[in-house]
């Protein structure tokens, strides 16, 4: 009766849905698709998707969901299908011993986009692909992001094809929507289509279809095509087709684009209407290298996008700006709470607003891409809730700046990395990440937002480098720009140890951590922990050096004070650190000096490196040896020169200290040629064999004074020699031995 009853509210569901489907789940996991007639006398009959009447007993049914018809889905079985491409590819399948290194192999790929005016278009999505292991499990489930003011999202269909030929078709309780940041609505821009195809397993091919219209397009709101023809797994076919009116102006950019193998391009102009297509097919895929560039900086790319005058576009953008301007009154309780006048000097007062918006005003960490819009968010949304991106968080700061007399420019950027900037191509879409640049005293300083963690002028080494377009509201027109790399200002870190060697070869440590640049963070956020947390970190940082050290004190420098050194001091202990070969004998690495040489692991590349950032390290190091011990000198430099990559060091011994030094300089960050590479990993190589130098220090005899006579020696000031009364002191053949003095550079 309960099954019966559950049955009879699904049916009443059914007439409050449209253009949908039932779907009967057997008990035995059979599906049945089709319209439900009827529910009585324990049977349930329906209408299936071939116009046949079935009738199915209640107690075989686990339960019943009401779901979109979808095209395609009145396909039971592989031999049924009709659709010409499936078919033509499901009855040519290729071996799977052919790809003995992928996880799956990408049958078929479309993407089609078709402007419909010079603010629409419409794009259609479909994707065949076959798994062949289980990493490849995952191409089950898919995630399709659109616009929720801009966009319309409809999925066509979503099949699987089995090994055994049966086809399974996507239900409506496989599909779900998510609102992205639904607790800031300000911010809720995109959703995400979620779909989970069904019965995929190894062998099964996913089929799937949905299309996109995205409204609304405009020099603020932009849109940009890209492509990169290459990745990990093999395919077989891929298209790109662009499809235009004359009325609408697309510019094309061919990137990394080889004369061999490159996408096969088709152009076709015809009643008014203009066509591009791209086809690309590569079997073999490639295998992945440590380090190595974005895929859109080493395989074909290709890049569709409207031009704007830049006049038009800063005509725009100012007025955006002047939109999202803040009330007199909340602008100035931000100024009350900054204090500006209170600070000495300009510099001073651009670091204290920089600082009250960090600390007052949450960043969602979100560019103009997840926005869909390079417009800011108003400032009293900002500034009454409490939170916002990057682009309104510096906007805030650029209309505070404003208001004591300091200049500054909205702007905006591409990752470093990006070899397609808005300099050469007038469109918003290639800088979605927000930059001000501010003018102190006559010098550009600039800033991405920061954080609560990192000073006023530095910013995350992706944008070092990069080339950012500010806005000129005076001249109405952008200033496109280079930021800095601050190679030597900021991306370092430097170290200081003094260490005391016991005769038992245990060692007390005195260690001192000077953090700068992007390195200040993971030093800053101690702040905001517990003393008793901020110890543990302490710990595991010993541990670090090595695994029997003990911490017995820590201390941190003011890391309130963001202008302030970022510092870090450690004291401890590490038991039997030095090996004792004998009591004459004392072996050891030096803990402190781990280069590895991981990243240089290849001996050669196919793909170039990238680095993560030009930096320079610095550390030093002092042992206080033991009473008579010496250093038994290396007999070698470990050092590298070029001019983009420098490493030196030396170990030189005075009296009982032993005095290490080095110093790692790198001023570039990405690695092209071969040649390049093989300097990189040169340097890499011999850092990584100092670090497996041993130390060895050796005792020797202490020097032995000469006994006190019980004379006296006098000197004949002619002779310069000892009167007859001096003591006989050691023959020549039994000499005092000094040790000499050990260096090494």
């Amino acid at each position: 009766m309960k099954t019966l009853q559950t049955l009879t509210i699904c049916l009443f569901m059914l007439f409050a849905a449209s253009a949908s489907a039932d779907v009967i789940y057997l008990n035995e996991g059979e599906e049945v698709i089709g319209k439900l007639d009827s529910i009585s006398g324990g049977k349930v009959t329906l209408t299936d998707l071939q116009n046949a009447s079935r009738t199915i007993d209640a107690s075989e049914i686990a339960h019943i969901l009401i779901s979109k018809i979808r095209k395609g889905d009145e396909i039971t079985d592989v031999a049924s299908i009709t659709d010409p491409v499936a078919a033509g590819i499901l009855s040519n399948l290729p071996d799977p011993a052919q790809f003995p290194e992928a996880d799956y192999v990408t049958l078929y790929r479309l993407y089609d986009y078709e402007y419909i005016s010079e603010t629409e278009v419409l794009q259609r999505n479909r994707e065949i692909v076959q798994v062949l292991k289980e990493p490849g499990l995952g191409v089950a489930n898919q995630s399709i992001y659109y616009y929720t003011d801009r966009e319309e999202v409809d999925l066509e269909y979503a099949h699987t094809y089995s090994a055994n030929g049966k086809v399974y078709h996507i239900t409506d309780d496989a599909v779900s929507n998510e609102t992205m940041r639904a607790s800031t609505p300000e911010y809720a821009k995109l959703k995400r289509l979620k779909m989970a195809l069904k019965k995929v397993d190894i062998g099964s091919i996913v089929d799937y279809s949905y299309t996109k219209r995205l409204k609304g397009i405009g020099a603020l709101s932009p849109f940009i095509i890209q492509n990169v023809f290459g990745e990990r797994e093999p395919v077989l076919h891929e298209e790109v087709a662009v499809s235009f009116p004359e009325q609408v102006k697309l510019n094309k950019i061919l990137m990394q684009w080889p004369t061999e193998n490159a996408p096969r391009f088709i152009e076709k102009s015809e009643k008014g209407k203009t066509s591009w297509k791209w086809i690309y097919s590569n079997p073999k895929g490639f295998i992945p290298e440590q380090n190595m560039l974005p895929t859109g900086r080493i395989f074909p790319r290709c890049l569709v996008y409207q031009p704007y005058d830049w006049s038009t576009v800063a005509a725009e953008l100012s007025a955006a700006y002047q939109k999202a301007r803040p009330d007199a009154t909340l602008l100035n309780d931000l100024l009350n709470r900054v204090k500006p006048d209170e600070a000495i000097g300009n510099y001073a007062k651009v670091a204290r607003i920089y600082e009250t918006i960090n600390k007052d005003i949450r960043d969602l960490g979100m560019g103009a891409a997840q926005m869909g819009s390079h417009a800011p968010v108003a400032a009293n949304i900002t500034l009454s809730k409490k939170y916002g991106n990057t682009q309104s968080n510096l906007a805030l700061m650029h209309f505070a700046l404003e208001k004591i007399g300091i200049k500054s420019y909205p702007g905006f950027l591409a990752g470093r990395r990006e070899n397609a900037t808005i300099k050469n191509h007038p469109n918003l879409a290639l800088a979605n990440f927000a930059v001000l640049k501010v003018m102190i005293d006559g010098k550009a300083f600039y800033t991405d937002g920061g954080s609560v963690y990192q000073p006023f002028s530095t910013y995350s080494t992706s944008y070092q480098g990069s080339i950012a377009g500010f806005l000129d509201a005076e001249n109405n027109n952008f200033i496109f720009e280079e930021l800095p790399r601050q190679t030597l200002d900021w991306n370092r870190f430097d170290r200081s140890v003094f260490v005391k060697i016991l005769v038992d070869g245990s060692m007390e440590v005195k260690e001192s951590l000077l953090y700068r640049g992007p390195y200040e963070s993971s030093i800053r956020e101690l702040k905001s922990i517990k003393e008793k947390e901020k110890r543990i970190y302490a710990e595991r940082r010993v541990k670090r050096v090595h695994p029997r050290a003990m911490l017995t004190g820590f201390g941190l420098s003011d890391l309130n004070d963001l202008n302030g050194p970022a510092v870090m001091t450690l004291n401890y202990t590490i038991p039997e650190a030095a090996q004792l070969a004998s009591d004459k004998i004392m072996t050891f690495t030096n803990f402190w000096v781990n280069y590895q040489s991981g990243s240089a692991s290849l001996a050669s590349r196919t793909f170039p490196m990238q680095y993560w950032a030009s930096e320079e390290n610095q550390q030093t190091i002092v042992f206080e040896l033991p009473e008579n011990f010496n250093w038994v000198n290396w007999g070698r430099q470990y050092q590298h020169t070029s001019p983009d990559i420098l490493f030196f060091s030396n170990i030189n011994q005075n009296g009982d200290k032993l005095i290490y030094a080095d110093r790692f300089t790198i001023y570039i960050d990405e690695f092209l040629s071969d040649a390049a590479y093989q300097n990189y990993r040169q340097c890499i190589l011999t850092m990584s064999e100092l670090a497996n130098q041993w130390i060895i220090l050796e005792k020797s005899e202490p020097i032995k004074e000469p006994a006190a006579a019980s004379g006296t020696t006098e000197i004949d000031p002619a002779t310069d020699t000892a009167s007859e009364s001096a003591p006989i002191l050691a023959p020549a053949s039994s000499p005092v031995i000094v040790p000499e003095e050990a260096s090494q550079g």
